[in-house]
């Protein structure tokens, strides 16, 4: 996505983008690969993640361990729908308007239309500089094949290794992690074909109007969270600032200051510097340690 962003000059709404994997072919493979992880699909490492997720919320049982368990099914098929969808309005299709001012800034030469988009395939490079696609390569890498860490009830080093230190909470059978797997599957496996049809037909996944906008802003979360938390908490710290922060802790802090100041200024006042001076106090405590000698005697 960052490669995106910075192909295209921090564009980041998607309905302006469209056929990038003509200029962005290695951005696209990893796009891909990062997609199809997140879905859940094998043999990708968010295939492995996911299942374990899922096989461990199906082994606890319960009221709660079930409705982990369904949520997290629907989640999958939510994936496959918006993470794929994602991909393929990016990537796939006729590149916008956007995508072509852009592929002409790395093409000389470059007319719009289908013929000269074809032409100038070869000028797919600018994909971004080697600070941000050596880290995406390194990231696409470890998605393809990090999770053979971990294969349930065959190759499991990562859980022994960890087993040493710290006991599993759930104990997931390999008939439970191999059944979740293949629910997952299937749902994720749904989402990418209901989203592959949406796609292909220039149609929406949601088109009536109301529950469009609740699922733009997000289940009103934020205004919820805004309202319940953020609000709340501001009001506090400012409370605090102005009854206990300003009053007590800077006054406290400006008296333990101002009473430095004026002892340090006494005591300056006490060194004159004349020699007369400190004869006479020295002889009047040599007095007052005299009578006090006397009076202990």
């Amino acid at each position: 996505a960052g490669l995106v962003i910075h192909h295209l000059a921090g564009e980041q709404d998607i309905r302006q983008m469209g056929g990038l994997r003509r200029f962005m072919p290695r951005t696209d493979i990893a796009f891909l690969i990062g997609t199809l992880a997140l879905i859940g699909l094998p043999p990708l490492s968010g295939f492995w993640s996911k299942d374990a997720i899922l096989a461990s919320a199906l082994a606890s049982g319960g009221y709660l361990g079930w409705v982990l368990y369904i949520g997290g099914i629907f989640g999958a098929v939510l994936t496959g729908l918006y993470a794929f969808r994602l991909y393929c309005v990016v990537f796939h299709g006729e590149p916008s308007q956007l995508v072509l001012e852009h592929a002409e800034g790395h093409g000389a030469g470059y007319e719009h239309g289908p013929e000269d988009v074809a032409a100038h395939e070869a000028h797919a490079h600018g994909e971004g500089p080697l600070s941000m696609l050596l880290p995406v390569g390194a990231l696409t890498v470890l998605t393809a094949f990090g999770g053979v860490l971990g294969i349930a009830g065959v190759w499991e080093p990562l859980d022994e290794w960890v087993a040493e230190t710290s006991e599993p909470l759930v104990e997931v059978t390999t008939s439970q992690d191999y059944g979740t797997s293949l629910v997952a599957v299937l749902v994720g496996l749904v989402g990418v074909f209901v989203a592959w049809r949406v796609v292909r037909a220039r149609r929406e996944l949601v088109s009536e109007p109301r529950l469009l906008s609740t699922l733009e802003h997000k289940l009103w979360f934020d205004e919820l969270y805004d309202a319940v938390v953020s609000r709340p908490v501001q009001a506090v710290a400012v409370l605090l600032r102005d009854r206990v922060e300003g009053p007590l802790v800077h006054r406290s802090l400006d008296e333990v200051a101002r009473g430095s100041l004026e002892a340090g200024g006494g005591l300056a006042r006490a060194q004159t510097g004349l020699l007369r001076t400190y004869a006479l106090v020295i002889a009047a405590s040599v007095v007052v340690l005299a009578v006090v000698f006397l009076v202990v005697r």
